[in-house]
């Protein structure tokens, strides 16, 4: 049996929901689509479709082969030489996870063509570890809302599940990128004591009320961050004004997602369709749409030929 092709079918994500920041993420149905086989070449091929991967390398520069190569040397095998095609609704650079969606995809191409078997779970440590933190990785991979820590001593990453909440969100995209460095670089060194503790506070009652199904206390704490958003809302210069809207929809929270561009709205699903359409509206130069939850994770698929 010869390993011939592997399909793959990658979520988007969605981290951080206001106040967790590194450490909360959901899947959303967004999907990066892959297709990798093997070819007679010297040289890996990507063949990139559609607006959200235009300008990424395609030869031996691009991410998703440098990343393989690095899991196949950590496990010792060599890969054959691979065609990749891939097309992608997620839009990059907009915190919707898509580095996030391309490192998994490595990582299941590593395992898949290197006959290696990593567990879902070593997937995870793998991932985190390239990473650094589990808010986008660990829903991209397992689906859900998952909350996470990694431990960068011990090099270990944990993880919890809870529900899905019932409500609709709402992505607006601006057609701006941010990058994350630049989101990363706005943020102090340093909180003082008495900061973290209220700030663990925030978001320990705002876990709390999401798995109560408590959508209102969990909105108020979800805005209520003081570890990223603060420091970063004034680069996304549209977001006072989608939250205001927002709440005149009686929407449960806006938030940013991830470090930005895009702004999410976790609202009441009879106020969706209205405050989606107010949103196009209004902001002519965002991308507004509804988006649900994905629960499944990655899905591969394999075909083999004798």
């Amino acid at each position: 049996m010869m390993k011939n092709k592997l399909s793959l079918k990658v979520p988007a994500s969605t981290a951080n929901l206001g106040c967790g920041f590194d450490s909360i993420g959901m899947a959303l149905n967004k999907f990066l689509y892959v297709d990798a086989q093997p070819i007679r070449a010297q040289q890996w091929k990507f063949h990139h479709e559609g607006p959200n991967l235009y300008g990424l390398p395609e030869d031996e520069t691009n991410y998703i082969y440098k990343t393989a190569q690095q899991v196949a040397e950590k496990f010792h095998v060599k890969l054959p030489t691979l065609e990749i095609r891939l097309y992608s609704d997620i839009p990059l650079a907009r915190g919707l996870g898509s580095s996030a969606s391309a490192l998994v995809a490595a990582l299941y191409i590593a395992n898949y063509f290197g006959d290696i078997e990593l567990s879902k779970y070593e997937l995870l440590q793998l991932a985190t570890e390239i990473e650094g933190h589990p808010d986008n990785v660990a829903p991209t991979i397992y689906g859900g809302l998952v909350v996470g820590y990694h431990n960068a001593e011990t090099h270990v990453t944990d993880v919890a599940h809870i529900d899905i909440p019932d409500v609709d969100f709402i992505l607006t995209i601006p057609e701006y990128e941010l990058e994350t460095e630049k989101s990363r670089a706005v943020l102090p060194e340093q909180v003082s004591h008495k900061d973290a503790v209220k700030f663990s506070a925030i978001s320990n009652t705002m876990i709390s009320a999401l798995i109560q199904h408590n959508y209102d206390l969990a909105g108020k704490m979800m805005e209520q961050d003081g570890l990223h958003e603060p420091y970063r809302q004034h680069l996304i210069q549209e977001f006072k004004a989608v939250k205001e809207m927002s709440h005149e929809f009686e929407a449960y929270a806006t938030v940013m997602s991830g470090a930005g561009s895009t702004i999410m709205t976790m609202v009441k699903k009879e106020k969706s369709g209205p405050l989606v359409r107010a949103l196009r509206q209004s902001f002519k130069n965002c991308h507004s749409e509804l988006v649900t939850a994905n629960t499944e994770g990655v899905i591969s698929q394999a075909m083999y030929k004798n």
